[in-house]
């Protein structure tokens, strides 16, 4: 949706601009006038204004001194100067501030339309070639530690599937690692944070991280990340060819050992400090990563009781117990239920019973019954967060799913239960549906009751945006879903409806009902009307009245 706004000081002349700009259907254009360079700024405050095709000579601040105001805050939008002095100080100092264009009244009304027309196109050039590549481009390179960070995270924690296409996500991503040979792994706790407060913290992590570099940056290639606040972790790979000069393979895992015994002690010395280090001996490749992260969590956590300033490997816990495995499940579950949670509230009706199929082909597929039952009050949970949420708390506790949901006895049978929650999510999505359905239908007799009540005032997007506070464009896309039609349709319909009403029922003037039903000329009516009806104004009337 484009917007353009036309400025002229004479009401006829503006009536006549606007009348022809709208009959010239170009495509998605919403059109707006100001009588007035003054009205100009304050359409400009209210809305996003592509085009301005405004008059040279107008009294108090004239067409120049707009473009100046424009140019200064407005800079993308363009400015169509129109004037009937074909003086060449106009056009010089109009083109020195960037004017998309300069034309004679005189020259009649195709080459005005030309000129929107050009002023249209530079603007969807200019989004395409700056907004979806240069500007792109650069907000990428400035979020791209961040997405790397993301990225290598959501591995760590197997949360992104290791899959085909590593190799394109490593380019695409710039990381400096390559994802076809293996890595080490190696993470950081913060024991203590003494007297930081929460505003150094983010710095201390990352003068640790700088102070690791220092040490492993010579031998090895290392990136590391920040990830759950007070954690680093650094994905380590030997040199390309592991070769020493002297044609000894490195022995990486002792260089590592070595390397995160003296950041540890540097870190003590220089930002008072206390860290706990626990990394991997042997090699793993990227699809073991997240195992290989957990192993090393549970070194850490196993030696909780030994104190601060611990330097671990994954040799100093046992392989995974019975319990760790639970736990790890447990996460995993907890995760798809979170998930649930998000497609509900969105209102993603075929995600949901998919994700919840996935939920049932999990884990707890073959768990014992106490696990199941855990299962089952956290999805309980969440759908109860999620209705008291959405205001549905009170009216869905009635529904019969809901009803069985919540007695103890049915959990005893998972799939009874996965069956009674994918139920409930049914009902769920069926009340959100009706709810939006009723505030649709609000918002249309809104819209339509302000229009038959405002024909001859304004009726732009912008302004009825206000009457429903929506935004304008949404707006646009919201009623056309509703109701089938267009606004711009809409109110073309209550005028004609309005317009046909008045010549049947009274003996005002063509002109006259013109203006009052929105017609900004007597002529745009009249062409209007015939292409409508087939008949003119005044050919209906006579008709009418046999």
């Amino acid at each position: 949706m484009r917007r353009i706004l036309i400025v002229d000081d004479e009401m006829f002349i503006l009536n006549g601009l606007t009348a022809m700009v709208k009959e010239a259907n170009f495509a998605e254009l919403e059109v707006y006038k100001a009588a007035s360079a003054n009205e100009a700024l304050e359409w400009l405050q209210r809305a996003t204004i592509d085009v301005v095709l405004t008059d040279i000579c107008m009294p108090g601040m004239d067409g120049l001194e707009l473009q100046k105001h424009i140019q200064k805050q407005w800079p993308r939008c363009k400015v169509i100067f129109l004037t009937g002095h074909d003086e060449f100080d106009y056009a010089r100092e109009a083109i020195h501030h960037r004017a998309a264009d300069y034309i004679l009244k005189t020259e009649g009304d195709e080459p005005v339309l030309r000129a929107i027309r050009r002023a249209l196109d530079e603007i969807e050039a200019e989004f395409v070639r700056e907004t979806q590549f240069a500007l792109a481009q650069s907000r990428f390179q400035a979020a791209l530690p961040f997405l790397q960070n993301e990225f290598l995270t959501d591995i760590l924690q197997g949360e992104k599937t290791v899959g085909g296409r590593l190799k394109e996500q490593f380019a695409e991503l710039k990381l400096p690692l390559a994802c076809d040979r293996p890595v080490w792994l190696a993470i950081a706790r913060v024991d203590e944070w003494n007297d930081y407060g929460d505003a150094d913290r983010s710095l201390l992590l990352f003068a640790v991280q700088n102070i690791a570099q220092e040490y492993l940056a010579d031998s090895v290639n290392a990136q590391s990340f920040v990830y759950e606040k007070n954690r680093i972790a650094w994905i380590i790979q030997s040199a390309a060819s592991e070769e020493a000069e002297n044609g000894k393979r490195t022995n990486v895992p002792q260089f590592i050992q070595g390397a995160f015994e003296r950041i540890q002690q540097s870190c003590k010395q220089m930002l008072r400090l206390q860290l706990s280090f626990a990394m991997t001996l042997d090699r793993c490749d990227w699809p073991q990563v997240a195992a290989r992260h957990e192993a090393l969590r549970r070194a850490m956590r196993r030696s909780f009781g030994l104190g601060h300033e611990l330097l671990l490997t994954d040799a100093d816990g046992d392989e995974p117990s019975e319990t760790a495995l639970r736990e790890d499940g447990i996460k995993r579950v907890g995760k798809l239920i979170d998930e649930l949670s998000v497609l509900l509230e969105s209102g993603q009706r075929d995600e949901f019973r998919h994700k919840l199929a996935e939920l049932a082909a999990s884990e707890l597929a073959g768990g014992d019954a106490e696990w199941k039952l855990m299962a089952a009050y956290r999805l309980i949970s969440m759908l109860m967060t999620v209705l008291s949420n959405e205001g549905l708390l009170k009216p869905m506790l009635s529904s019969p799913a809901m009803d069985r949901l919540l007695k103890l006895d049915t959990h005893a049978n998972w799939e009874q239960t996965l069956a009674l929650v994918s139920e409930a999510g049914d009902a769920v999505f069926s009340r959100k549906d009706s709810i939006s359905r009723q505030y649709g239908k609000s918002m249309i007799h809104r819209i339509k009751q302000y229009i038959e009540t405002n024909l001859s005032g304004d009726l732009s997007l912008v302004r009825l945006g206000e009457v429903v506070a929506l935004n304008p464009s949404y707006l646009s896309r919201l009623y056309k879903q509703m109701a089938g039609e267009s606004v711009s349709d809409t109110i073309m319909s209550a005028r004609l409806a309005a317009a046909t009403e008045r010549l049947k029922e009274t003996d005002d003037k063509v002109q006259d009902i013109a203006v009052k039903v929105g017609f900004e000329s007597a002529a745009y009516f009249n062409r209007f009307f015939k292409k409508a009806i087939g008949l003119t104004p005044q050919e209906y009337r006579e008709q009418s009245r046999i």
